[in-house]
């Protein structure tokens, strides 16, 4: 069964290549094209239906890695402040400590 499966396939290339070199170049180039679009599409199907865990994945890293710097960076804001070095107020995730408000110097 799986041979006569294999030969049949085999077959059905053979012919389907003497049939793509009998055609006139331009036919060729436009056959050449449209199983290239075919094959491109099935990829990007492929990469769609393997690929969409992956990216699940690198999201979720990505966003507990966000919060990690956050957290440390919030930690260090506050360990300074306890040190009375510097001072400075949190907008949302991103902290502006007191050195920044200084006046400039003209040039």
């Amino acid at each position: 069964m799986f041979q006569t499966v294999l030969a049949a396939t085999g077959l059905a290339v053979c012919i389907a290549l003497g049939v793509h070199m009998a055609l006139p170049y331009r036919w060729q180039a436009r056959v050449d094209a449209g199983v290239a679009a075919v094959v491109s599409w099935v990829q990007l199907q492929m990469t769609r239906l393997t690929g969409w865990r992956r990216r699940q994945r690198q999201t979720r890293a990505a966003a507990l890695e966000a919060e990690r710097v956050i957290r440390r960076a919030r930690e260090s804001a506050l360990h300074d402040a306890r040190d009375s070095r510097t001072g400075g107020e949190w907008d949302g995730n991103v902290y502006r400590p007191k050195s920044f408000e200084k006046p400039r110097k003209p040039h």
